[in-house]
């Protein structure tokens, strides 16, 4: 990897050490704590240039901005079955979703039809809760696949993790795309190639709204610039020809 792409992977994975997160129990229940650290500020920063240098339309929350918009997001799309909150200038807490994330599920061989399909439902039902941020349906802005948590027990996936935040000047189908392009980037930088065309056509398929897939198959196609270190970034350095070659199958594919 060259020194340019060492900066950019340490700028945007200093989101994992601008918190500390642990778990406890709190009334009986799981739940898990994030505390913004003290001198994240710089982090979050240097992080959002990057995002407005390649051109991708998202910020990471700062301030105490990012404890209101965690907890909105959670209680939106939760409230009715599990609970958020702030704690203090720095923090906030929320119930344990139950399940195993597709990340992890990858790591350990047990990625199955089932789960991404899951996720791609989940997806679908939580693009079109109504979010007053955005005037329209709501979107994540960082939906990679630790933030898609699999409950097997009740065949539903959750999304988790909402410190990142659209433009909100953006239409609903370009960011409802950005986040389903997200997501296939990250899955096609985690396992291979042939499964990988299967496991997108799982998602896609179950997520199923037209108007939203026209726009993911216009952006399809390995951006040019410095967006392509942010898609290299995001499919874990996978060969730029591999990678032009997944997406184009996918493209055909899609109506």
């Amino acid at each position: 990897m060259s020194g340019l792409l060492k900066r950019i992977d340490t700028a945007i994975d200093s989101r994992v050490r601008m918190n500390d997160i642990w778990r406890e129990t709190r009334d009986g229940r799981p739940v898990w704590v994030k505390r913004r650290r003290s001198r994240s500020g710089w982090l979050i920063a240097g992080a959002n240039l990057f995002f407005r240098l390649t051109g991708a339309r998202v910020r990471i929350c700062s301030g105490t901005d990012w404890q209101q918009w965690e907890v909105d997001c959670f209680q939106r799309l939760y409230g009715d079955h599990l609970r958020a909150a702030a704690e203090g200038a720095d923090a906030v807490w929320a119930d344990q979703v139950p399940g195993v994330s597709l990340c992890d599920s990858i790591k350990e061989g047990q990625l199955t039809e089932a789960m991404l399909k899951a996720g791609g439902h989940e997806l679908a039902r939580a693009h079109q809760v109504w979010c007053p941020e955005f005037g329209g349906g709501w979107s994540h802005g960082d939906l990679h696949l630790e933030n898609v948590i699999y409950d097997g027990a009740a065949d539903r996936a959750r999304l988790i993790d909402f410190e990142t935040i659209h433009d909100r000047a953006w239409p609903a189908d370009e960011r409802h795309a950005d986040d389903l392009l997200v997501l296939l980037l990250d899955l096609a930088g985690q396992i291979t190639g042939d499964r990988w065309t299967d496991a997108a056509k799982h998602i896609v398929q179950a997520y199923g709204r037209p108007e939203v897939l026209r726009v993911l198959k216009q952006r399809l196609v390995s951006p040019r610039g410095l967006a392509r270190v942010w898609w290299a970034f995001r499919t874990s350095y996978l060969p730029s020809a591999e990678r032009r070659r997944r997406m184009e199958l996918l493209r055909n594919q899609l109506p």
